[in-house]
């Protein structure tokens, strides 16, 4: 054969090097050209990433959720739905609160007291008690707080049975019915950190009930969550706390690391059990008290019965909330010896022992006629978590201010509030302490000036108006390190049993009785040795002179209890008890005097 000439040759190299042939297996029909393909590759590669990475964060999120859900009692994800809407409630400050949005302002303290108000509600568990802290200075913000804590009072879920029954299992690595010969599933109270199931001891274990049986008692058994959350649940508090000091620019933070210490010891049922001996030994030393109150035996181990710092045995009390008028009525009690009882008891605590049961809600305290006693009450006390100790210097300058009070010792008094870092006019202090209007302190044209600045006030706008009161809150409180802990919890003791007394109509002229018991507690605490010979005679002289004011005041006070009273049931229509005028006056003095709109409501639950 002949061979192709050079130029036939390379003109055909050429040509195959240019020519791409088919795969053995083309394409699928429809399937883009592979120019096509290169092209949509980059956007195809981005879109897969990012639905990876969404879908690998979902799997772990709701692997987290889950996980926290079973075994950390979702104590993580409280806390994170506690910062979200304390973010979310900073940011909305930040925005909205403002001159130009004057208008606005109460519409934007609802919002953030209603979200506020669900986490509570959602959290649930330790969070009502923390709202109840809240709760407690909610009095010093505008009224959409007020309502939004409102419902934390003696409000909680039960848990069910099983969660019981994993408590007594852990705990003491046995059954209920090990212990007791009956124990009731259902419990027959419930509160934020425990519930009360009703049982009967084995016998031999406690002694022989009244019918020859085993011993009633009540089991108080601690939510299974409390143990897992309370940690993470005192950080959320103080966080909000820190927060709301910054959004409000009060001091309101200074107290935060106070109330979780007292927090922490009220989960501790073996720091509850030891409160409720104590304070059964304090009364035993109280000839006032000793017969007319009581406080259920604690179960132990000496009576052999197990228990734990989650599990507390106590004898069960048959008696009526301190609040059921028609009860105590039905009973024959007369309701002014049952109030002088319940406040004479919470006096001798704050001025004569040192040691105050800080949760005297109606619920708490109980009532029943008295064992021994015809025709008389005898007050029950239980719940006995959250007690406060008064360091002596502090309970003997408590007692000294409430005797200056009713002696008009305007330089005493002061003199008190600057060492408690507190700067604020003598009668509004006075008032403060007391819950209701007292004036020791006259001030020449004082009411041509209030005038004055009440019309100021009308023609402030909402926004100005509570940029004064934040002056002012940061003026009385004005060196916070000095201000004593101790007085958020006698300020809610107080608050409770004026609303206690309130609720029975105010049959007790608290403040005079609590008077009384705080110049008990001055003679006893304060004064020591007061003889003629110890102190000299002009120091003499000016106890009894001081002595005969402190009576007279308190005879001058009675007697418009007494009229108040007799008012009443001469004149049906005049509405309004004792406590009911007292509060409003006091409310309205704060009003005009400090620009605090108070109402204290909820504490009447």
């Amino acid at each position: 054969m002949t061979p192709p000439p050079p130029t036939a040759l390379r003109r055909f190299i050429h040509t195959s090097r240019s020519v791409r042939f088919p795969s053995s297996s083309p394409p699928p029909l429809g399937s883009p050209s592979p120019s096509a393909s290169a092209a949509g590759r980059p956007a195809r590669s981005r879109s897969y990433k990012w639905t990876r990475r969404v879908a690998v964060v979902g799997v772990v999120g709701g692997g987290l959720y889950f996980v926290d859900r079973q075994f950390n009692a979702s104590a993580i994800s409280r806390s994170l739905r506690t910062a979200y809407i304390g973010i979310l409630c900073t940011l909305d400050y930040k925005i909205n609160f403002s001159p130009k949005k004057a208008d606005k302002i109460e519409a934007l303290h609802e919002r953030v007291a209603s979200r506020l108000g669900w986490v509570i509600d959602v959290n649930q568990g330790l969070y009502l008690k923390l709202g109840q802290a809240l709760g407690l200075q909610a009095a010093l913000l505008p009224k959409p707080y007020r309502e939004a804590f409102g419902h934390v009072f003696d409000r909680a879920p039960a848990v069910s049975y099983s969660e019981v029954l994993g408590v007594f299992q852990k705990d003491l690595s046995l059954d209920p019915l090990e212990i007791f010969e009956t124990f009731t599933p259902e419990p027959l109270a419930s509160a934020s950190i425990a519930q009360v199931h009703k049982a009967t001891l084995k016998p031999g274990i406690g002694g022989v009930g009244h019918d020859g049986g085993g011993t009633v008692v009540a089991v108080k058994v601690q939510k299974p969550a409390i143990e897992k959350q309370m940690e993470l649940d005192l950080f959320s508090y103080r966080s909000l706390m820190w927060l709301a000091e910054k959004l409000f620019e009060l001091p309101l933070y200074f107290a935060a690391d106070y109330v979780s210490t007292q927090m922490r010891l009220e989960t501790s049922f073996t720091n509850e059990a030891n409160n409720a001996r104590r304070c059964a030994e304090l009364l035993s030393q109280t000839p006032e008290l000793r017969e007319d109150v009581y406080v259920p035996r604690v179960y132990g181990e000496a009576e052999g019965c197990k228990q734990s710092d989650r599990i507390m045995v106590m004898e069960w009390i048959d008696g009526c909330r301190l609040n059921d008028k028609k009860q105590l009525e039905d009973w024959g009690l007369d309701l002014r010896e049952t109030m002088d009882l319940a406040i004479s008891t919470m006096s001798a605590m704050t001025f004569s022992w040192g040691f105050i049961h800080c949760d005297p809600h109606p619920g708490n305290l109980l009532v029943r006629p008295h064992p021994t006693k015809k025709g008389k009450p005898q007050l029950v006390l239980i719940d006995h978590g959250l007690y406060i100790d008064l360091p002596q210097k502090f309970r003997e300058e408590y007692c000294t201010l409430w005797r200056s009070l009713f002696v008009l010792d305007v330089p005493k008094i002061e003199s008190i509030a600057r060492k408690w870092g507190i700067a604020v006019d003598a009668n509004l202090f006075a008032s403060a302490i007391l819950l209701r209007p007292f004036q020791v302190n006259k001030h020449k044209h004082k009411k041509e000036e209030k005038k004055v600045q009440t019309q100021e006030e009308k023609e402030q706008s909402a926004y100005e108006q509570q940029v004064e009161l934040k002056r002012r809150l940061r003026t009385m409180l004005e060196n916070e390190q000095l201000i004593p802990r101790e007085l958020i919890f006698l300020g809610r003791c107080q608050r409770m049993m004026q609303a206690n007394n309130q609720l029975l109509g105010s049959p007790s002229s608290r403040v005079n009785l609590t008077a009384r018991w705080a110049s008990i507690g001055y003679t006893r605490s304060v004064t020591g040795s007061r003889s003629l010979r110890t102190v000299g005679t002009w120091t003499w002289l000016k106890d009894r002179y001081q002595d005969a004011l402190f009576r007279f005041t308190l005879s001058i006070v009675d007697i418009a209890f007494w009229f108040t009273t007799q008012t009443q049931r001469v004149l049906p229509k005049e509405k309004g008890s004792w406590e009911d005028k007292l509060q409003a006056q006091f409310e309205t003095m704060a009003k005009e005097e400090f620009g605090i709109e108070i109402d204290d409501k909820v504490f009447l639950g």
